[in-house]
C-alpha cells in the first residue's frame, strides 16, 4: 500500500521556494511539492487534491527522468505525468497549480539545459495543458523551470511566452555556472 507523501514535503522544502518572473522576484512558502514520476498518478493524484483542498499553494513537478528524452518521447512521458496528476481537478481549482519542468537527469550530471531545450518542454507542457482543459486555461497556468540555467540563457528563458519563472538555485547550488561539469 502506498503512502501519501503530504507530511513529508515541508520536510524536503523547509525553505521558500524563489522564482524569478518577469515581474520580478515570488517567494513561497508553505507549499505543497508533488513529483509525479515517483510518487506515480494515483499517488499524485491524491496529494494534488489534499493540497487543494488544505488550500496550499502547489507545485506539480514534472520530470523526464534521469536520460534526457527526445521531444515525442518527452510529450508521451509528460502527458502521463499530468493527466495522472491533475484527473478530477477542475478548472477553478487549476488556477492555484503551479507546473514546475524539473528535470532529473540535469541534477544527476549537473548539466544546465539549453535555452532552446526549455522552451520546447514548456510549449509541450502547455499543449498538453490546452488538450486536457483548454486553450485558454491553459495559457494562465504557471508553469517554471526547476532545473539549471547558465546565466548567459537566463534572459532567452525568461522571454518565452510559454515560460513563467525560473525557480532560484534549484538545487542548493551557489554559482551554477561554476558548478557545470565541463
Amino acid at each position: 500500500m502506498l503512502k501519501s507523501t503530504m507530511p513529508a514535503l515541508q520536510a524536503f522544502r523547509p525553505l521558500p521556494l524563489r522564482i524569478d518572473t518577469v515581474r520580478g522576484t515570488t517567494a513561497i512558502a508553505d507549499y505543497a511539492w508533488i513529483e509525479c514520476r515517483s510518487e506515480g498518478g494515483r499517488l499524485a493524484n491524491r496529494n494534488v487534491k489534499r493540497a487543494l483542498a488544505a488550500q496550499r499553494p502547489l507545485l506539480v513537478c514534472l520530470d523526464e527522468g534521469e536520460q534526457r528524452l527526445a521531444p515525442l518521447d518527452f510529450a508521451a512521458t509528460i502527458i502521463t505525468q499530468l493527466a495522472g496528476a491533475l484527473h478530477g481537478v477542475n478548472s477553478a481549482d487549476l488556477g492555484h497549480v503551479t507546473v514546475a519542468y524539473w528535470p532529473q537527469w540535469s541534477q544527476v550530471c549537473w548539466l544546465p539545459d539549453d535555452a532552446q531545450r526549455i522552451r520546447v518542454a514548456h510549449r509541450q507542457i502547455r499543449d498538453i495543458l490546452a488538450s486536457l482543459y483548454d486553450r485558454e486555461l491553459a495559457r494562465r497556468v504557471t508553469i517554471v523551470y526547476a532545473g539549471p540555467v547558465l546565466d548567459a540563457e537566463r534572459a532567452t528563458v525568461m522571454n518565452d511566452i510559454n515560460v513563467d519563472g525560473v525557480v532560484q538555485n534549484p538545487f542548493g547550488k551557489q554559482n551554477i555556472e561554476n558548478e557545470v561539469r565541463k
